[in-house]
């Protein structure tokens, strides 16, 4: 609803896991250069991840990760390309509330902000940044359980999670056109057949608040069941010196899921899973001095109410099995703020605007699937179906009416794969999927197109293991869906950009590290090379204000580049130093170019670095086990300086953040107390250049403004399991 009072202006437009650790650089240096080098490997899984313990023969316990984005539900040390998972203990030890928390531990990994939440990511340099043009369809998949989140990425909760899996790399032939840059799955805790469950409350400085409990039990012979909420508040970081409030960009989420599990028979199985998000989060987060002290006389908000519920069926035919999934999600989001960040009355030259959008977003897919279970040549054949919604609506000072659209993609999709045990030591695993995409969008201003694509993607990879090493190579080609620019000041050339394909090349190893000197742990390397075709590229063109004031307003516009590459190494590694002692250490090298391109005021751009690639990503977690019930953990990441946006050359400084916790255990209950950004470093999360918005300096000339992130905060957790 469109507000009422006058509206306001604006310008531009791991430690996961069950070890025990710390840090030492030089001793940890010496095991990443052994390993290297030629140190004694065995396949194992990384040990930031969660284990399931099946017993062997004799009844010892066998580590197994199961990534379950995997087609044939592989074991992480099976396969062929770059995985990061991160369990439950990881994401308590960095009391991660969402998925903007814990994006810091994966290479290559990084996300904008532009909103109450970090909700846009980007994998090896390529991932939107922001949410203004439309349409956008997503280049990062965000999947909870059996759900495309895609697009929705201020819905990462992170509430009673089993793990939280990050496929690095090109993803179509399982995900489609949001998979092009990689896949983030959340998979949550499943029913169980007997009661469980936990309490947590946690407290921190800024009025923080989480309070969150899960419960499972056996509710019928053969029917389990399981709900889990979670509710968070926090005044947030930001002050606003006009209203004299500490909250105009709070958070202020509560979220609900039910998960139901039936054995109908011995061979047929139903999956109930129901989720409920309803966020209501301010957005007030620029300022005219970059101090966290905004002066907005009418604060913005980021809101989201969204319903979501899966059914899957599996049944077991023996040598072979039948699952059909069914989705469906309706999602209403609310996203305005204040313009011009100040109030009527600050400066004889201000000008005064609020920007609204208000998005409907309905999504429903089935997807059925036909696969062997034979372990030793595995295949799934499957089809898709997705059929989508997404209705606009944007009040805005400056228009001279309200701006309605509607977009209504679909696609439908063939998929299949197919592996090969040639002989002990190689395997080789094939895959492909076609996908027919068509999109119809209308809008007030009388424009309208239709889109009809056909897609291909492709994937072939190979694993070897020689004495007890693992190597893997593979070639994939994804793609994403082309589209338009709707803004009906874009001109006509610049109206359309096409798909989007990309071919990726890995090389990669993965073992277990035994030293001379007593050290163990997991690695994992990977090479990528990735050749983008079409690369789509987010820009925009700056236009001055009819009113004269000086100010100006920004037009969003997604063209084609002719050339991007995208190269670079992750290292995920996890390091047993002594018997009290362990540390991780992950660390991603990034090179991502893009050229010849015409940007929208008519230069030429030959080369130029991508836009939110850092060149050095890294991580590196500790603890040091006191006692046998307290430990201690501390954790050390940061990113290299990089560039915000393709339209101007404003950049992220290096950031290196240091976190720390205290950690108590006895029996069943469990006591941390942490601090995040110990040295309180400022962490720009989102920046924009190429403008000036304040009147005082009449406008001119460009300033740089950047949204923050976590500021130093101290916070106490009590988790009491059962």
């Amino acid at each position: 609803m469109k507000n009422s009072k006058t509206v306001k202006k604006h310008t531009y437009s791991q430690p996961a896991n069950q070890q025990k650790g710390s840090y030492s650089i030089n001793r940890i240096a010496s095991a990443v250069a052994f390993a290297v080098l030629g140190a004694s490997f065995n396949p194992a899984a990384l040990a930031q991840v969660t284990s399931s313990n099946n017993s062997d023969e004799q009844g010892d316990a066998v580590e197994r990760i199961v990534v379950t984005s995997d087609f044939s539900q592989r074991s992480l040390d099976n396969l062929a390309t770059s995985v990061t998972v991160l369990d439950q203990r990881s994401l308590d030890l960095r009391q991660a509330e969402q998925l903007e928390d814990i994006l810091g531990i994966v290479p290559n990994l990084n996300f904008s902000s532009g909103a109450s939440r970090g909700k846009f990511i980007q994998i090896r340099g390529i991932g939107e940044r922001s949410l203004f043009a439309e349409p956008i369809n997503a280049s990062v998949a965000l999947v909870v359980d059996e759900i495309n989140f895609s697009g929705l990425g201020g819905l990462g909760a992170l509430f009673d999670v089993q793990q939280v899996e990050v496929l690095s790399g090109p993803q179509s032939t399982g995900f489609g056109a949001t998979g092009l840059a990689g896949i983030i799955k959340i998979v949550s805790n499943a029913a169980t057949d007997s009661q469980s469950g936990y309490l947590q409350g946690s407290f921190a400085q800024y009025n923080t608040q989480r309070f969150s409990a899960a419960y499972s039990d056996q509710l019928a012979d053969g029917l389990n069941a399981r709900i889990a909420i979670q509710k968070v508040n926090s005044d947030g970081f930001v002050d606003n010196i006009y209203l004299n409030r500490d909250d105009t960009n709070n958070i202020d989420e509560f979220n609900a899921k039910l998960a139901v599990d039936y054995a109908i028979s011995e061979s047929a199985d139903v999956e109930i899973k129901l989720y409920h998000f309803d966020v209501d989060n301010g957005y007030d987060a620029f300022s005219l001095d970059n101090d966290n002290k905004t002066r907005s006389d009418e604060p913005g908000f980021d809101r989201t109410d969204t319903q979501a519920a899966s059914i899957k069926y599996i049944q077991d035919l023996g040598e072979h099995s039948f699952s059909l999934s069914l989705t469906t999600l309706n999602a209403d989001l609310d996203y305005g703020y204040d313009e011009d960040w100040t109030y009527i009355g600050f400066h004889p030259d201000e000008y005064s605007s609020f920007d609204q959008y208000e998005r409907g977003v309905s999504n429903q897919t089935i997807d059925a699937r036909y696969a062997s279970v034979d372990a030793s040549s595995p295949w799934v054949i499957g089809m898709y179906y997705q059929q989508s919604e997404q209705d606009l609506t944007r009040f805005y000072t400056y228009a001279s009416d309200d701006f309605t659209s509607l977009y209504e993609p679909n696609s439908i999709a063939l998929y299949g794969e197919r592996s090969w045990q040639l002989s002990e030591p190689l395997s080789i695993t094939a895959g492909a999927r076609a996908e027919k995409f068509d999109a119809d969008y209308i809008d007030s201003n009388g424009f309208s197109e239709v889109l009809d694509d056909s897609l291909l993607a492709a994937k072939l990879s190979v694993s070897y293991m020689i004495q007890q090493t693992t190597f893997h190579s593979s070639i994939s080609r994804s793609y994403k869906a082309g589209g338009f620019n709707a803004d009906e000041r874009v001109s006509q050339s610049d109206r359309l950009f096409s798909p989007e394909y990309n071919w990726n090349y890995e090389l990669g190893i993965k073992g277990k590290v035994d030293s001379d000197d007593g050290i163990t742990g997991n690695i994992s390397l990977t090479f990528f090379y990735m050749q983008r075709e079409d690369a789509q590229v987010s820009d925009f063109a700056v236009l001055n204000r009819e009113d004269g004031s000086g100010a100006v307003e920004f037009i969003d516009v997604i063209g084609n580049a002719d050339t991007g590459i995208n190269k670079g190494m992750e290292i995920s590694s996890n390091w047993q130093l002594s018997d009290n002692l362990s540390a991780i250490v992950n660390v991603g090298y990034l090179d991502a170019t893009f050229g010849n391109y015409q940007l929208v005021d008519g230069s030429f751009v030959d080369k130029q670095k991508q836009a939110q690639s850092p060149k050095i990503t890294f991580y590196v977690s500790s603890q040091y086990d006191i006692t046998d019930n307290v430990a201690w953990v501390l954790e050390f990441e940061g990113k290299d300086r990089h560039r915000f946006s393709v339209g101007h050359d404003e950049r992220a400084p290096f950031t290196a953040v240091f976190n720390t916790e205290i950690n108590w255990q006895l029996d069943d209950v469990q006591i941390q107390l942490w601090a995040k950004n110990i040295f309180d470093r400022k962490l720009p999360t989102r920046g924009f250049g190429g403008f000036n918005n304040d009147p005082r300096d009449g406008y001119f000339p460009a300033e740089p403004y950047y949204q923050f992130g976590q500021e130093r905060q101290l916070g106490v957790t009590a988790t009491y399991h059962f």
